[in-house]
């Protein structure tokens, strides 16, 4: 026995937009630059969202000195380390 099959009529499907807006939070919104002391340059143990990396929140104040003072080129910076170890959250602290 057959079955009979019947025929759809022609649907459209069109996208509908949203009328709310979105706007995306970083995970790293805590962080408000490096934590540095602005005389001494050394870090607090906590600091503008940052807790504990001190040694390389120190580092990367050097690195932001030295492009303030034109001695090197601000363009791009290579941060590497095994994940969770706060290379996006230092990037964001020196932007």
């Amino acid at each position: 026995q057959r079955k009979k099959i019947q025929k759809l009529p022609n649907m459209k499907i069109e996208e509908v937009k949203s009328t709310t807006k979105t706007a995306r939070i970083s995970a790293h919104t805590h962080v408000k630059g490096l934590g540095l002391d602005p005389n001494t340059g050394t870090p607090s143990f906590i600091g503008s969202g940052f807790v504990g990396q001190e040694r390389a929140r120190e580092a990367c104040g050097v690195v932001v000195d030295l492009i303030r003072s034109r001695k090197m080129a601000g363009r791009a910076l290579l941060l590497a380390g095994a994940p969770g170890t706060g290379k996006t959250a230092l990037a964001l602290g020196i932007a």
